[in-house]
């Protein structure tokens, strides 16, 4: 199946919030994997109820046992992750609590992202903001699509310029790059879109506070939750996304190519419906 990147530029843009909505909006079986080198929000936020219970070995864990075969760790993905939806089509790999763990992964990045290269269902990669020295570079590098979720201000689009320059120096154009813009700002989106490269960009989502705390923080949900603007604006951006990584090509703003087309077809219906109440 395929593996999507979601990425920020800092400064709380919602790109995990993006990514756990994706996930509950994906068509298909899906694993979110919390791979923020800051550390882990889901468990903490939307599934703050799990927390009761023993959340599993999570994304550590599973990363002690990748070598020597990332393929047979890749075939027992499911034992390190916890539902996040009572369907069970969408599933999480929590990430790391403690800072002091973060050296214990550096090393294994690498057969990580051979690991979710070979899985049996789609990955969605949360990896916080990157540019910098703990950015996890070989998910990147295995990515079918990376998405970067950022809002119209002129502090994102300022932080965004030069982390997306070791980004596209670091992968050398091979991983198709897209923008995912937050409505919120003072510029509109071409011009967003016109400094960050010519970036093709996917999706634009509301800026709707409310809405967004039930995937951040656990809100109690209103009864339109699942038809509001921001559901089916992510729902539209996980679309955009497959069809992308599906035609291996970008509009003619890209600066990217695609490295490989999905690996995998639809598996069921689309389920937003949060777990236990929580991120």
């Amino acid at each position: 199946m395929a593996l999507y990147c979601v990425i920020s530029p800092g400064g709380a843009p919602g790109a995990t919030t993006t990514a756990l909505g994706l996930a509950l909006t994906w068509p298909r079986e899906v694993v979110l994997a919390e791979c923020d080198p800051a550390g882990r929000r889901v468990l903490p936020g939307f599934m703050a109820e799990r927390l009761a219970q023993p959340p599993g070995p999570g994304l550590l864990g599973l990363a002690m046992v990748v070598q020597p075969d990332p393929t047979v760790a890749a075939a027992t993905l499911n034992d390190y992750t916890i539902p996040l939806a009572e369907d069970g089509h969408a599933r999480l790999l929590h990430g790391i609590r403690d800072p002091r763990h973060l050296p214990k992964l550096t090393a294994l990045w690498q057969p990580l992202a051979e690991t979710f290269a070979a899985a049996e269902v789609d990955v969605i990669a949360d990896l916080g903001r990157v540019g910098g020295a703990d950015t996890p570079f070989p998910l990147l590098a295995a990515a079918d699509l990376i998405v970067m979720v950022l809002h119209r201000t002129l502090s994102q689009v300022d932080a965004a310029v030069p982390r997306l320059e070791v980004l596209r120096g670091a992968l050398d154009h091979q991983v198709p790059v897209a923008l995912c813009v937050v409505d919120d700002g003072a510029y509109k989106t071409t011009d967003v879109q016109r400094v960050l490269f010519g970036l093709p960009v996917l999706g634009e989502l509301p800026h709707a506070a409310a809405d967004a705390r039930v995937l951040s923080d656990g809100a109690e949900p209103r009864l339109t939750f699942r038809t509001s603007l921001l559901v089916r604006g992510i729902d539209g951006l996980g679309r955009r996304m497959r069809k992308t990584v599906e035609e291996r090509a970008f509009h003619s703003g890209a600066r990217g190519g695609a490295r490989g087309g999905a690996r995998g077809g639809a598996r069921g219906g689309v389920a937003v419906a949060p777990a236990g109440g929580g991120q």
